[in-house]
């Protein structure tokens, strides 16, 4: 597998590699960490709980550079 780096909006490295997701998980947790961003505003490293496309429920950990800037670390399904 490839570790991807990427850049925030300001061109600064995420700490981390980041997860890669499908295409519609992807846009479908970043419009919910969009949607929920007031809980997640203070915090650079937040967890996000929800239900994948597959139905099953998992924590998707991310860094937080800022509103809709967001590098999705990992993901575990509890």
């Amino acid at each position: 597998m490839n570790t991807v780096y990427r850049l925030d909006a300001q061109g600064i490295p995420f700490e981390f590699p980041s997860c890669i997701l499908d295409k519609r998980e992807y846009a479908k947790i970043i419009s919910e960490i969009n949607s929920n961003y007031d809980l997640y505003k203070d915090e650079k490293y937040p967890v996000h709980y929800s239900v994948g496309i597959d139905h099953h429920y998992y924590l998707y950990f991310f860094e937080n550079h800022g509103f809709n800037d967001y590098n999705i670390v990992e993901k575990f399904e509890f």
